[in-house]
This record gives C-alpha cells, structure tokens and sequence, in this order.
C-alpha cells in the first residue's frame, strides 16, 4: 500500500474558463453588478441636482413633468418621431436627415413607451438609464477580467465624469451603443463567438459605428487562433453577424424608400462628407484659434475631446501605459472608432468641423480604459476630476435649457 504520507498535497484551482458557481456568484452579484449599480445610482443622483439646478435659471416656476422633459432636447426630436411616427412621420426626397439615425433605440423607446406613463420622452430615459446601467456593469465586469477590480472603479469613474457623459442619462442611444459594445468585447475576450455577434449586430443597428467591431472581432479570433487558419472552426462565421442590424436598416429603407444607403446618402443634409482627418482637426483647430472664446466653447470641448481620446488611444501603443499584446483589439477598436469620428466633417465653418464629437467619443471606451490606468496617479486623477465635474455641470445646465453642445 503506497504510504500518502510521502505524497505532496497541490491545491488544484478552478479552470479559468469553467468558474464554480460560487465563483460566477461573487464575480457578478459580489463584485460588477454592486460596482456598477452603485456607480449608476451615483450617476441619477448627479442628473436630479444639475436638473433641479438647471430649473433655478428659469425664470417662472415649473411642474416636475416639465424639469425631466428639459431632458429631451436636440436630435432627440429625431429619435422621438421614430419611436411614435416612424421615418414617414419627417423623411421626404427633399429632406432625408432622419434617414442618418438609426432605428433601434427609437424602436426601444416606442416599446417601453406603452408601459412608461407619461410623454415618450420619460420612456427614453427608462431605456437610457436602463442601458447605462448594463454599461457599467459589462464595462467593471470586463475591466476587472482583464486588470483589476481598482481599475475597473476608475475606469467607470472617469468615463461618466467626463464633461460630456450626461448623455450616457439623456434620451440619446449613446449608453446603449456602449453596452453593446462592452458586451461584444466581453464575449470575444471569453471566446463566446457567437453571443459576441449578436451584440455587434444590435450595436450596427445602433448606430453605423457598430460595424468597426469587425475588427476586434477578426483580430481577437485570429489571437485566439494563433493566427493559423487550419485552427479556425465553424464558429468562425459568428463574424458575419456583425454588420446585420446595419444590413436590416438597408434592406429596410430600400423597401420603404427605394434607397437602400439612405443612411449614408442622409449625410448630405447634414453637410457631412468623408475627409481626411487632419482636415476636421486642422479646421477646427484654425476656427478655435481666430474666434473668440465666448462663441466658440463647443468647438472648445470638441476639439478637447478628440484630442485628448487621440492621445489616450496612442499611449496605448506606447510608453508606460502601453498594453500588452494580447490585449490589442481594445485600442484597435479605439483607433477605428476614433477615425471613424473625426474623419466625416461637416461643410465649411468658421468655428470647427467636428460638431457631437465630443459626444460621439464616449464610445470610445478603450481610452477611458487607458485614462484609468493613468488614473492610478494621484495628482492626474485629482486634475482631471476636478476639471471633468466641473465642466460637466455647466454644459449640463446649458443643455437643460435648450443650449446646444452635442
């Protein structure tokens, strides 16, 4: 009989890919679901204060229903008319603007509008808070994976404290095209193919940035891979689902319409056109230089935006925040979302070229992952916290109250 005395005891941990229960339980319920709950009550609360203080600018009182319609303004009165009207309810030959917004946080609005009472614009911000509270569930839950969970609190803070981030609240399909994206990215690290398609389908029918998961997608099967085709299998096709939602909205408007890149050719109302991006940069950066300030502070904030993300997304590549190999397709997604903005500027301006950019660049979660891990000094932490709040609070209140800023 072998005498076990003499045998050494290794502990066996549990495979990363197949968590216990208990493991599963902490790792959701313990840790991201509390994190990005706490994180999103945080975030209702700042967005009652700053309406409540937008409310003390006006000059005669108002009901409650009123102060949270405040909420609803810009474009949207687009995605307002999709959700109730549908694309007839605006879209003649002449004018096809709304044909550039995409259906699918308007479909959402128009389905929780038969249970939100009230106008469709409190059912608007069911669906954003809803999705912005998934964002920063999937967006702790995979920064965590891939870092820590320190990290992971950063990363939430310094995204919804950037000045623009009272978007990821209002009626705008920003949060939802975020939790998709975080979701797809999710799934890809995990190597879950096809629930990564699904996700990058939903957000292609979000907004047409969506599409550009193709390419964390492809480089992340290929990683996972060894970059050997003979290792590829089936569920290689899960890619295909990608651009589906786009490919819906198309078939959709070539049968109503008879065009069927209605969401491109749309652009044309809007006066934007493919350039390259140094022209919408240098551009803006001219205007921001010969005009006065006191006209110009979202030009400002946009140009501010599109070069501080442009600067995150580098350091990723270099220096030391650089990431590591396996962790690529994050910035790779980055830089394509971020060429993706700043390369469709509208017609000549004597102010900029980059108008919603500094909306449009909260997509770009890569890089609020990256200033995360900045964050871990302390001075640049408090700076731009500081700075962030700040600005964040004026903007808001000029929202509130009918002032454009993105």
């Amino acid at each position: 009989m072998t005498d076990t005395s003499e045998i050494p005891v290794v502990p066996v941990e549990p495979s990363a890919g197949t968590p216990g229960r208990l493991a599963i339980v902490r790792g959701w319920y313990g840790g991201s679901l509390f994190a990005g709950a706490s994180t999103w009550l945080l975030c209702m609360c700042n967005a009652m204060l700053l309406t409540y203080f937008a409310h003390l600018l006006k000059p005669t009182p108002t009901s409650w229903k009123v102060l949270v319609g405040a909420w609803g303004q810009w474009d949207w009165g687009f995605y307002r008319i999709i959700a109730t009207d549908g694309y007839d309810g605006m879209y003649t030959p002449q004018d096809t603007r709304i044909g550039a917004f995409f259906p699918l946080y308007g479909l959402l609005v128009r389905w929780f509008d038969w249970v939100v009472p009230g106008p469709p614009v409190f059912a608007g911000l069911v669906v954003s808070s809803l999705a912005l509270l998934g964002m920063l569930v999937m967006l702790h839950r995979l920064v965590s994976r891939e870092f820590d969970e320190r990290t992971a609190n950063r990363a939430m803070a310094v995204l919804v404290v950037f000045p623009t981030a009272f978007f990821l609240v209002a009626p705008y399909p920003s949060g939802l095209i975020l939790f998709f994206s975080i979701t797809c990215v999710y799934a890809l690290r995990t190597g879950h193919w096809w629930i990564a398609g699904v996700f990058a389908a939903l957000a292609s029918g979000t907004r047409a940035s969506g599409v550009l998961l193709a390419v964390p997608f492809a480089y992340e099967y290929l990683r996972q891979h060894e970059f050997k085709l003979r290792r590829f299998r089936w569920d290689v096709l899960a890619i295909g689902l990608v651009p589906m939602g786009l490919v819906a909205y198309a078939a959709y408007t070539q049968h109503v319409y008879g065009d069927a890149l209605l969401f491109s050719h749309a652009q044309a109302n809007w006066g934007r056109h493919f350039a390259g991006p140094w022209v919408s940069i240098g551009d803006t950066i001219h205007g921001v230089a010969t005009t006065p300030i006191s006209v110009n502070q979202v030009n400002v904030l946009n140009l501010g935006a599109v070069l501080l993300t442009g600067a995150l997304l580098t350091l990723s590549f270099v220096g030391p925040w650089k990431l590591p190999r396996h962790l690529l397709a994050l910035p790779l997604l980055g830089i394509m979302q971020w060429l993706f903005i700043v390369s469709f500027p509208t017609g000549p301006e004597p102010t900029g070229r980059l108008p919603s950019a500094s909306r449009h660049v909260l997509e770009i979660f890569p890089a609020f992952i990256l200033l995360a891990r900045v964050a871990q000094r302390r001075y640049l932490a408090h700076a731009y916290f500081y700075l962030a709040l700040t600005v964040q609070g004026a903007v808001t209140i000029h929202y509130l109250n009918s002032g454009w800023i993105a």
